[in-house]
């Protein structure tokens, strides 16, 4: 663990396997971790995308024939019991926690969020913004906050890492530590293979630290075999850590000298604004880029005038009956 004028800070992406549905217990394994993280001397442990709640047959997929009582039987407010409990546990450790859970709001709505529980009872919430369909809402805000250590911090929930304006537009609210909460799908694009590739790059794009921590629901781990993921990148792209076991912690010290570095910042000062138009319309059309486009540079060709001249050469010859 580091103090605010440390020179490091122990982040810790701790793989885990929810049991859909049992909230209790996922809380009581959840408590366990935060006391093994403390005697190891974490900071912050990141938990993965729904590892309250589960996601199996909750709704949590966005699958719009999910119903919606499952939802409300496993949903809690941010300051029902699960929330709470997990926040008395940072305080009794002193380790920062990212939990997830389904969220339900004073209005009734449901959405898939996490929050980070700092010691001294501050909560930053974040609900997922791309959350693919009802019943559960897609949040409208990024989540950006600064902390003790001097870092400050960003959360992106699982799909909302598949898109690289979201990235930037948090790394451009000063984030310089990217959280990313995750639930393994099987294949695809949008699989956590996928964004093990992608996620290097993406630090290194936006000069930031990135801590990647995929978990599954029992159900899933059974099917699949158990892997997980928890990764953390450096601002230089550099993989710091990298493990795909479900019950395993993976701490690194994060440098913030490299953190607040203003080498991995240089990008910001290079961008230029104007030219990115077309990325905040939904469906660009071809004048959106117009503007933006050199115009055709072609010289005309004028015609050469050309003349030949025909030359005759004469040669005398000798008269008849000469000697040569």
């Amino acid at each position: 663990m580091t103090s605010p004028s440390g020179s490091t800070l122990r982040v810790a992406a701790i793989s885990f396997v929810s049991r859909d549905g049992e909230v209790r217990d996922n809380i009581s394994r959840i408590v366990a971790l935060l006391e093994e993280a403390a005697r190891a001397g974490v900071a912050l442990a990141v938990f993965p995308e729904l590892c309250i709640s589960g996601a199996s047959g909750s709704g949590a997929s966005g699958d719009a024939t999910s119903p919606r009582e499952a939802l409300r039987a496993i949903a809690e407010p941010l300051d029902g019991p699960s929330i709470n409990a997990v926040a008395q546990a940072v305080e009794r450790t002193g380790v920062a926690a990212g939990v997830g859970w389904i969220e339900r709001s004073a209005e009734g709505r449901f959405f898939n969020s996490y929050v980070v529980c700092m010691p001294h009872g501050a909560r930053h919430c974040h609900r997922k913004l791309h959350a693919n369909g009802s019943p559960l809402g897609s949040g409208n805000r990024f989540t950006v906050f600064d902390t003790q250590w001097g870092v400050r911090v960003g959360i992106l929930i699982g799909a909302d890492n598949d898109l690289v304006e979201n990235a930037r537009v948090t790394a451009l609210m000063g984030a310089t530590l990217l959280l990313a909460p995750y639930r393994c799908e099987l294949a695809g694009a949008g699989s956590i293979e996928s964004l093990r590739r992608a996620l290097p790059g993406r630090a290194l794009d936006n000069g930031t630290f990135i801590a990647l921590v995929a978990g599954r629901d029992d159900a899933l781990n059974r099917k699949s075999g158990g892997k997980c993921a928890a990764m953390m990148v450096d601002p230089h792209g550099a993989v710091l850590a990298d493990s795909i076991d479900c019950r395993g912690i993976v701490s690194v010290d994060i440098d913030l000298a490299l953190a607040n570095a203003r080498v991995v910042q240089l990008w910001r000062t290079a961008r230029r604004p104007s030219l990115y138009r077309p990325l905040t319309t939904s469906a660009p059309r071809n004048d959106d880029f117009e503007q933006l486009t050199e115009p055709e540079r072609t010289t005309a060709r004028g015609a050469v005038p050309i003349s030949f001249a025909v030359v005759r050469r004469s040669v005398k010859r000798p008269p008849s009956g000469g000697a040569c």
